[in-house]
């Protein structure tokens, strides 16, 4: 367990990650009529599984790195994750910092780095995002230095990934 003045930080990807579009992602999210079915189907259920326990282990801060937050303000952010199953995330994002954005045309790597440049105090840290929208992460030294979890495009967030069994 973390010691309580020692958040550890997660910086957390939506698509691939939590949400595979399958049967909806962003788009319907920012439907004017959105499906009925949205909250139960958003998000991967063995995603929220394992962020539940990382939660439950670390009691984190979460910083979200994903494209979404070009649509979404603090506010609006909270009460997605809430109605999706993540009330734990939208409860703990960090208290003054709680996205990394992601500039159009850049990577996931140059986000997360420019955040954690700005922000970061120290805390251990972890970078939730695919293989995908993450390339830059792939040969990163967050990476190297078991930093980073990447998941595969369609398949996201699972029990398998060794954040699953990770020390933070």
């Amino acid at each position: 367990m973390t010691p309580p003045h020692i958040r550890p930080l997660v910086l957390l990807d939506f698509d691939d990650v939590i949400c595979l579009n399958r049967p909806y992602g962003g788009y319907e999210v920012r439907a004017r009529n959105p499906p009925t079915d949205l909250w139960e189907r958003l998000f991967h259920p063995p995603a929220i599984a394992v962020l539940q326990a990382v939660h439950e282990k670390f009691r984190p801060q979460w910083v979200l790195t994903t494209s979404w937050i070009r649509f979404l303000d603090r506010q609006t952010a909270a009460t997605l994750l809430r109605h999706g199953g993540l009330p734990f995330v939208a409860q703990n994002m960090h208290e003054k910092h709680w996205d990394a954005e992601q500039l159009r045309g850049e990577d996931s790597a140059t986000a997360c780095l420019r955040w954690l440049s700005m922000y970061h105090e120290g805390e251990p840290h972890i970078i939730i995002d695919d293989e995908t929208s993450g390339t830059g992460l792939a040969t990163s030294t967050w990476r190297r230095s078991g930093n980073v979890v990447l998941c595969k495009e369609g398949v996201g967030l699972h029990a398998g990934h060794p954040l699953a069994s990770s020390e933070c």
